[in-house]
């Protein structure tokens, strides 16, 4: 409450005369001056603070400035100074202590309607709450990312004996640093990132045992503290291909290769061509099965076929048809070698686009693949394919397009092409990790799709203390408490808004704690992955910034009236106060000494 301005006035005069009064009765006339000064010194305070002074400040009512987590104080002082009139501080979901709080800017559209540009400093805003500032024209004084990982990529499903590959893009804008990737207890791999620049990186390694694993990309920040992200990943055991090798002739690459697939638990099963009509089979790992002719019946006991060039100009029409049935309705992976003399054009089987890159029918060249960028010398043809739509390279020589081992979907199966013809003499060199890597890579493309216990989820990355919504087939979750963290918890699925698509089921999951997840499926277990909350800061704020960068180049054209709003202000008290605290003191002094 305000005392009226005459009251205190009156009572200021009355009290300031009584004390002179009682300085000039005094006997001892020492210090009078001072002690006069001390006395109207403390009714001169006395009464600001009872009837405080209110200043008049100017401050452009079109212009204003919101502070956003991230926001550096001397930023915001130096803004201050250039802008004339000052403009109002607010601040939204930031712990400043400057400026009036915004919590809705729906509700400050309505209340301030006078703003028309707004400048932001810190991170910015995410795209939903700058949907609400559309009319306002924005000015972004953004602050520096911190060190961090901006995108990271990676399989989240690999076979035991393939490599896990990291890429993405990390900024260092303070000092340099080197990342790691942290996985099986130890460093595996290793990039300088150096300093101001956003840098692309890509680490390696290979698991050694299968499960759920989480990796992590590591770097030291400043005062030497780590810091780092999770890279979650499961590694499953191999799985057991029944393959059909279909040659014209017994040959040492249809030896080996089965050999190998045989020691590796696949079901193999060999046809080669003695003489028209007559064929020499072989079953290893499979029982039963007569491959004189090819049928419907026997095509789906197979995941691969792989025949040679000759075969396939023998097979009858009505094989051919078999086959291609097979590989349209039932995904069967099918692929045609080709010697070094033979590679032609064949509907369906080889549709790949030749290129002659040398006159000598036969050669040697360095055979690359996914995962082997230094890769061996193989005898191949003196064409290559050339990748078109819809074709991708498996195998090459300097680079994807002098394809060597094309593939390319055909209804539910793919159809592979190769020119590499043999490559048991990497298994005769001793090269048997080579061997085999290439072939797991092949079959693996190429084989029959397996019906898995798909589950859909969004957001993508699922936070700890965040909604989660998984999708999955109508009746086939294990009920309500089918999800369940690696401590043992269970969680509730509260049943959400139908899905678009028939025959699958939302429900809505808030999972309680970071690590892998489990959710109880009739046809088996699907996991998936939740991350902490402070995961990928850095690309959050990377987001923020590029969304408040997009919403500023939608309004920088929009026109501004500059309009003042005077405000009074109540001057500071802590003056006054100090003053009668001294004044006092001092009256209390001078009548002790």
């Amino acid at each position: 409450m305000t005392l009226p301005l005459p009251l205190v006035l009156l009572f200021a005069v009355l009290l300031g005369l009584w004390l002179t009064w009682l300085a000039v009765r005094r006997s001892d006339k020492r210090r009078l001056v001072w002690r006069l000064l001390a006395s109207w010194l403390a009714v001169v305070s006395l009464a600001l603070l009872l009837a405080p002074p209110v200043i008049n400040r100017t401050y452009s009512a079109s212009q204003a400035i919101l502070l956003t987590p991230g926001y550096h104080p001397d930023s915001l002082r130096s803004l201050l100074t250039q802008l004339r009139p000052m403009p109002q501080v607010y601040h939204f979901d930031s712990a400043a202590s400057e400026g009036v709080a915004v919590t809705d800017f729906t509700a400050f559209r309505e209340q301030y309607p006078a703003v028309q540009t707004l400048h932001v400093l810190g991170n910015g805003l995410e795209e939903e709450e700058l949907t609400r500032l559309k009319a306002i024209r924005l000015v972004p004084h953004l602050s520096k990312l911190p060190a961090g990982v901006l995108s990271a990529s990676w399989p989240q499903r690999i076979t035991l004996g393939e490599e896990v590959q990291v890429q993405g893009k990390f900024t260092a804008p303070g000092n340099a640093t080197t990342l790691y990737l942290q996985a099986a207890g130890g460093r595996r791999d290793s990039v300088e990132i150096k300093k101001g620049i956003k840098q692309n990186f890509a680490l390696r390694f290979i698991p050694k045992t299968s499960g759920q694993f989480v990796f992590a990309l590591q770097w030291k920040g400043e005062e030497d503290s780590v810091h780092q992200e999770a890279i979650p990943i499961m590694v499953q055991e191999p799985r057991l291909l029944n393959v059909l090798l279909l040659s014209s002739a017994p040959s040492f690459e249809v030896k080996f290769l089965k050999n190998a697939l045989a020691q590796q638990g696949h079901g193999v099963a060999v046809r080669s061509q003695v003489s028209k009509g007559i064929y020499q089979t072989e079953l290893v790992n499979l029982s039963g099965l007569n491959l004189n002719r090819l049928s419907e019946p026997l095509l789906q006991k197979f995941d691969v076929v792989l025949l040679d060039g000759a075969t396939l100009q023998g097979l009858s029409g009505q094989e051919k048809q078999v086959l291609q049935k097979a590989v349209r309705q039932q995904g069967l992976g099918i692929m045609t070698s080709f010697s070094e003399n033979s590679p032609k054009r064949v509907p369906f089987f080889a549709e790949g686009v030749l290129r002659q890159i040398s006159q000598k029918q036969a050669r040697n060249a360095p055979v690359q693949w996914t995962g082997q960028t230094k890769g061996p010398v193989l005898a191949v043809s003196g064409k290559v394919l050339q990748p078109q739509e819809g074709q991708q390279a498996l195998a090459w020589e300097k680079n994807p397009q002098q394809a060597l081992v094309v593939h390319y979907r055909k209804g539910l199966g793919q159809v592979g092409v190769s020119l590499v013809s043999e490559t048991f003499p990497l298994a005769l060199e001793g090269k048997e990790n080579l061997y085999q890597h290439f072939w797991a890579n092949v079959l693996t493309t190429l084989a029959k799709p397996i019906q898995e216990n798909s589950i859909t989820q969004e957001p993508a990355m699922a936070r700890v203390h965040q909604p989660l919504l998984v999708e999955a087939s109508a009746g086939n979750v294990m009920g309500k408490k089918a999800m369940s963290a690696a401590s043992g918890k269970t969680l509730d699925l509260v049943s959400a808004q139908g899905s678009l698509l028939p025959g699958r089921q939302v429900f809505t999951i808030w999972p309680q704690e970071k690590g892998w997840h489990s959710l109880a499926l009739k046809e088996g277990n699907a996991s998936l992955y939740v991350y902490p909350q402070t995961s990928r800061q850095t690309q959050q704020l990377q987001n923020r910034q590029k969304a408040t960068l997009a919403a500023t180049a939608q309004t920088l054209g929009k026109p501004h009236a500059m309009k003042d709003v005077t405000r009074p202000e109540a001057f500071p008290l802590w003056p006054f106060g100090l003053g009668l605290l001294l004044a006092l003191g001092f009256l209390w002094l001078e009548e002790k000494i």
